[in-house]
């Protein structure tokens, strides 16, 4: 476990649970920002089953997200476990200091080194930077997702750039939905109905930035939209767990390379590839903003409150 901290925030970084960031304090508002511990950490073996280790904190889901299998430039199928290797086994510590910790990783299961570095830029915003190298003979396909679950107990607000914005969900319902109109509900203020959970994809982005308001602080996130192009988004209103384990209430904003969670779903050209002895390189920002404004003055007199 290797912490690093600002005046303002304190982040346990788990290199020995895939690398994962365990927890983002914000030390002025005296709260933590992301779920708490499910079940105490362990390092989940390659073809452990992620649901039966923990599940909070913020994991990066790279070469895939849900479980599948890869096939291509393989002799045969490979399979890939749920949320991806990069959250199952350790990662190395390069350097570590009050500011950072810089960790890499050989693939197991395909040809790669991948290099993540997460540090403070200033004190309250965190940057988490990757690289991976195409250490095969044939052209490398991956999706890769921040995957946060944010703690929001209460109203929320979900800010994008403006722009004619759609969405599609998955699993796909092979429909287009314009954002944030879900069923008659305003997903980016109205929580979806108790016990359920529901994931989606917003493209169209012409901004790489989006803000989830909370009722004591914002928190913004900035990508680069050459490198990661898609805004995922994970409304969990005790849906999750469905079996097992007593179901918690998040949201997990998720920017990512491919509007899905599955590598063969779509058309290939939805996939960045890495050819082969090339690089890919991408970041994130997180900045954290006390609120200025009380709770009342983010809602609206119609909101859901369940």
């Amino acid at each position: 476990m290797v912490v690093i901290e600002s005046s303002t925030l304190a982040v346990t970084v788990l290199p020995e649970v895939g690398g994962k960031v365990g927890q983002i304090l914000h030390k002025t508002l005296g709260c933590n920002l992301l779920i708490a511990p499910r079940k105490p950490y362990r390092t989940i073996p390659l073809h452990g089953d992620w649901l039966q280790y923990d599940t909070s904190g913020m994991d990066d889901c790279f070469p895939n997200i849900a479980r599948g299998s890869y096939i291509q430039g393989v002799p045969a199928p490979v399979k890939l476990p749920d949320i991806g290797e990069w959250s199952h086994g350790k990662w190395e510590i390069l350097s570590a200091a009050r500011d950072h910790v810089m960790m890499q990783r050989p693939g197991v299961l395909l040809p790669y080194f991948a290099q993540k570095r997460v540090s403070l830029v200033n004190e309250s915003t965190l940057e988490f930077a990757y690289s991976v190298e195409n250490r095969g003979t044939s052209p490398l396909r991956y999706m890769w997702s921040a995957h946060p679950l944010i703690d929001v107990q209460n109203e929320y607000e979900l800010v994008l750039p403006s722009g004619d914005l759609d969405f599609r969900v998955f699993p796909s319902d092979g429909e287009m939905h314009r954002w944030p109109d879900w069923n008659g509900l305003d997903l980016s203020q109205t929580w979806i109905s108790k016990g359920m959970d529901l994931k989606i994809f917003v493209v169209g982005l012409t901004e790489g930035w989006c803000e989830l308001r909370c009722q004591s602080y914002t928190l913004r996130f900035t990508f680069d939209l050459s490198t990661t192009p898609v805004l995922g988004i994970w409304f969990n209103n005790f849906g999750f767990p469905a079996e097992g384990g007593a179901p918690f209430r998040c949201v997990a904003v998720e920017p990512c390379t491919s509007p899905s969670d599955l590598l063969d779903e779509l058309d290939s050209t939805a996939y960045p590839v890495i050819p082969p002895g090339a690089t890919a390189a991408w970041s994130l920002r997180l900045e954290v903003v006390p609120a200025t404004t009380g709770p009342a003055d983010m809602l609206r007199p119609d909101m859901d409150r369940s």
